[in-house]
């Protein structure tokens, strides 16, 4: 993973509050900015992307401290390992928990309760690295729905509430269940 600057950091932030007010749908002002930055669902973004930019330029100390006030203060553990493009949007801050290992693409939405990480069960070959989820762009997932294990998962995947994902899936797959099945299938052959 290549280092973020500060700048870098800022517009991750910036896409991700602009993200949040068109889903909202309406303008990015100052005023609504600031609001954001109080709200308990857009902190946990803005503390995961410092996160990381510290945790990428050594100061991990400082990494770890913004971590533990995400997780008291709004029940988000996202780790600094985790790469996650711009526009993530979080409805509902409570219990998220984003393992290390995991990529997420740009403009993903989770709702409260959400489980993305590799696999809890490590390989018999202790050799093999432990992979996680390699999720596209586009993701929306329900209430208290889990990404498991080392998969892939197309771009617009959507996931139902209380859904178990831990098997690979196409662009545009409908996710429901324990294990979750795609409900949307493609009739072309």
């Amino acid at each position: 993973m290549k280092s973020q600057s500060f700048k870098q950091t800022l517009n991750l932030i910036k896409m991700d509050m602009l993200a949040r007010s068109q889903n909202e749908e309406k303008p990015l002002t100052t005023i609504r900015v600031i609001r954001y930055l109080f709200k308990s669902a857009s902190t946990p973004i803005v503390l995961y992307r410092w996160q990381v930019f510290f945790y990428q330029h050594h100061l991990r100390f400082i990494a770890s401290l913004l971590k533990l006030i995400s997780n008291i203060g709004f029940t988000v553990i996202i780790d600094s390992e985790t790469e996650i493009g711009p526009g993530l949007l979080i409805y509902h801050s409570s219990y998220i928990f984003i393992g290390p290992h995991v990529t997420i693409g740009s403009n993903c939405h989770l709702a409260n309760q959400n489980t993305i990480m590799a696999s809890p069960y490590y390989h018999a070959d202790a050799r093999k690295e432990i992979q996680g989820p390699v999720i596209g762009d586009g993701l929306l997932m329900g209430c208290g729905a889990s990404i498991v294990g080392d998969i892939i998962l197309g771009d617009d995947v959507k996931i139902s509430v209380n859904s178990t994902v831990d098997a690979s899936f196409p662009d545009g797959a409908v996710l429901i269940g324990v294990p979750a099945i795609n409900i949307r299938q493609s009739n072309v052959e």
